[in-house]
C-alpha cells in the first residue's frame, strides 16, 4: 500500500475528477460539457483550481513518480 500527501487543491481536483467520472458513468453516454461548471466548482472549492501542469504533476505523483514540479523547484 502506498501513502502520499496531497494539498487541499490537489484533493479538490481528485474529488472533481471522481465526481466527473461518476456523472459520466451515470449518464451512460459521453460527458455533457454543459455540466463542466459543476466540476470546476468542486475543483476550486478551496481556492484556484489546479492548472494543466499541476494536474499532470498530481497524476505523476498518484502513479508513484516524483512530482515533476517539486523536483524542479
Amino acid at each position: 500500500m502506498q501513502n502520499f500527501t496531497v494539498t487541499a487543491r490537489e484533493r479538490d481536483t481528485v474529488l472533481a475528477a471522481l465526481r466527473y467520472y461518476q456523472f459520466y458513468r451515470m449518464q451512460g453516454h459521453p460527458f455533457d460539457p454543459r455540466q463542466d461548471h459543476l466540476i470546476d466548482a468542486i475543483a476550486s472549492h478551496t481556492g484556484e483550481a489546479l492548472d494543466l501542469a499541476e494536474v499532470d504533476d498530481l497524476c505523476a505523483g498518484l502513479n508513484g513518480n516524483e512530482h515533476a514540479l517539486a523536483v524542479n523547484a
